[in-house]
Parts: C-alpha cells; structure tokens; sequence
C-alpha cells in the first residue's frame, strides 16, 4: 500500500506540474553513457544478454566497471573535441577487449570454469569478439542498419545494439527503421548517410 502511495504522489506531482514532451531525433550514446542512470542501463542490457543463463554477483559489478571506463573515455576533454571536429578515431573498443581479457584470464583460473576456457564458450568471450567484430566493421563502414546486424554478425540483435551503445553510436530511428552510426562522423557525413537511407530529420 505505501508504494501505491508513493505512486499516486510522484503522479499527482506531474500533473500539477506538467513535464517537458522532449523528443529527440536520435540517442547519442557518447552523451548518455556520461550519465549515471543510463550508464546502469547499458550494464544491466549488456548483462541481460549475455548473462542469461549463468549468473554470478560479481559479473554485473564487472561490466559496470567496464561502462564506468569508457564513459570516462568520452568524458575526457581530447576525445570531445576530436568528436566535436568529426576527427575522432579511436572507438572505445581497446578498452573493453583489454578488460574483458583480463577478466576472463582471471576467471578461467576458477575449477567451475575450466570447462568454458577450453571450449572457448564464456560470457566474456564473446562480448569481446563481439567488439571486435564491431571494430572490424566501423574500420570499413560509417553506420549499420539495423535490419542488417545480423546478417553482418551472425549473432542476434540483442547482443550487438548494447554494445553499439557503449561504443557511443548514434542511433537514428525513422518510423520502424534505424541506423546505428559511428562515434564522431562529421555533420555532413551525417546528414549524406541519412538522405541515402530515406531517414526524415527534424528541422
């Protein structure tokens, strides 16, 4: 009963108040993953996709780690103004292959998990060949559409669109379409890459 409360008091809240209708034409990665709440999210999705089965208290404390790096990556004032210029290189990705490495390296030394380091089949793993296998693509191409991850992966959706986010893509949606663009493109590079793709911007 209190949390029905405490429900109808953040509600009523709201109405008296009203609230800002703030819609936007894209979700830049590399500004929400500098925020806190959203920072929780991408480790929570990240989690839920490739934690599903095995779930240890330590896994979820570990990816938080690994956000709370590559925020820091795009939080710091070199990195925002190469993005800002449209000069940026370097993705996030050396970040997360060299933790992911050090934490499975720690990890297999466990009895429990000797099983999973000569099968080569851990969590761990595959975020890390999934980032490469991200790395790869953006080293050829600008943007993925998000129809095309899984034929360009061979994975399902739900394991590389959480990584996308904590390479700090942006992500257009037009209607029931999206495209997931490479952190720190030019303005102009933007906007060619949408025209292309019939992807209707804001004014």
């Amino acid at each position: 009963m209190d949390n029905n409360k405490n429900i109808v008091y953040i509600l009523d809240a709201i109405v008296t108040r009203g609230f800002n209708d703030n819609s936007s034409e894209c979700n830049d990665f590399v500004l929400l993953i500098q925020r806190r709440d959203f920072k929780d999210l991408i480790a929570l999705e990240i989690y839920e996709s490739y934690f599903w089965d095995e779930r240890h208290e330590f896994d979820l404390q570990l990816l938080k780690e690994i956000v709370d790096s590559v925020g820091a990556f795009f939080s710091n004032p070199d990195i925002i103004m190469q993005i800002k210029s449209g000069l940026l290189q370097t993705l996030p990705s050396t970040i997360v292959i060299t933790s992911t490495s050090i934490i499975w390296k720690k990890l297999k030394m466990i009895p429990q998990n000797k099983k999973k380091a000569r099968d080569g089949n851990s969590s761990w793993n595959r975020i890390e060949k999934n980032i490469k296998k991200i790395d790869k693509e953006f080293s050829r191409h600008d943007y993925i559409l998000n129809d095309e991850i899984e034929s360009i992966f061979d994975v399902n959706r739900e394991e590389i669109q959480p990584l996308l986010k904590l390479c700090g893509c942006k992500c257009y949606i037009d209607k029931k379409h999206s495209i997931w663009l490479k952190t720190g493109l030019p303005e102009e590079k933007v906007s060619e890459i949408l025209k292309k793709h019939h992807f209707k911007r804001k004014k």
